[in-house]
């Protein structure tokens, strides 16, 4: 079903996007600070230009400054990367994008619309609910069924300097987090009161107040030791070395912007993080999207 171009508003159009559009989308979604993986965006497109729900709002002299991802899969209509270029938001251009989708779906006998909102993004759901659209208590799951592609641009993200390789030009694609199922523990160890000889530390930090153990919360128990933080152990299982460069910084930049703190230890083969117990599947979950 073929759709005309929308009059907008003034001079500018809202018209279905192409695989042609692939750039200027990518520069758009970036600029907005949308997460996307760019990688994908050609052939994103191509799938989903068939169905006309991708939109473009165009300016008179052909300025791509607004633009919506709309799909529908049969049973519903999904909302995705609606973003307005920074220096003309305010204009209501997002609010025709979505309002156009909206009558195209419901042209090609869509009952209803979903959409994804990170939960940190209050702004998006404001907009959103104006709209008419509500909250509902969902888990949102996914699964790659091709090798999973480079990392999502992310949004602030500072672009490396030629001197300074990114971590991905360096090797590092697959950390491959792995989530242990112990619980382990921070505990004061202590010369007059040697071990069981059943308990093992992971690991040994000598200090000048005296050392420190890190060691599953049974095996503190069975020791008598005390403690007070009790943390998850996600080991990255990635070929790096002692001496490289930004890896910790890496992951730790991804987990504080998460609320998410970890103390970390490098062993000769692996990287090891500590991160409160609660926190362990999320903190393994963004560690995966790298």
């Amino acid at each position: 079903m073929a759709h005309r171009p929308g009059r907008a508003s003034g001079d500018s159009v809202i018209r279905s996007a192409t695989v042609s559009d692939a750039v200027a989308l990518a520069g758009l979604w970036r600029s907005a600070g949308l997460r996307f993986h760019p990688e994908l965006v050609e052939s994103e497109l191509a799938s989903a230009a068939r169905q006309e729900l991708v939109l473009v709002h165009e300016e008179e002299a052909g300025e791509i400054t607004g633009t919506v991802f709309g799909t529908f899969d049969g049973v519903r209509g999904w909302v995705r990367r609606l973003a307005t270029r920074p220096d003309r938001r305010g204009r209501g251009i997002a609010a025709a994008l979505v309002a156009e989708l909206e009558r195209r779906l419901l042209a090609v006998g869509c009952p209803k619309v979903n959409l994804l909102i990170e939960a940190n993004n209050a702004a998006a759901a404001s907009f959103y609910a104006r709209l008419g659209y509500q909250q509902d208590d969902l888990l949102f799951m996914e699964k790659w069924l091709v090798p999973r592609p480079d990392p999502v641009f992310r949004p602030n993200e500072p672009v490396p300097s030629p001197s300074a390789p990114s971590p991905v030009t360096r090797g590092w694609r697959d950390i491959e987090p792995d989530l242990a199922g112990d619980q382990y523990v921070f505990a004061a160890g202590s010369a007059a009161a040697p071990l069981p000889p059943s308990v093992i530390p992971f690991a040994v930090i000598r200090e000048d107040e005296g050392p420190t153990l890190i060691l599953t919360r049974a095996d503190a128990d069975r020791a008598g030791l005390h403690y007070s933080y009790v943390a998850a152990r996600i080991t990255l299982r990635i070929d790096s070395g002692l001496a490289d460069v930004g890896l910790t910084a890496l992951f730790s930049r991804i987990l504080a912007d998460a609320g998410i703190s970890c103390n970390v230890i490098a062993g000769l083969a692996h990287d090891h993080l500590f991160v409160e117990w609660d926190h362990g599947p999320r903190a393994r979950d963004l560690l995966r999207d790298l």
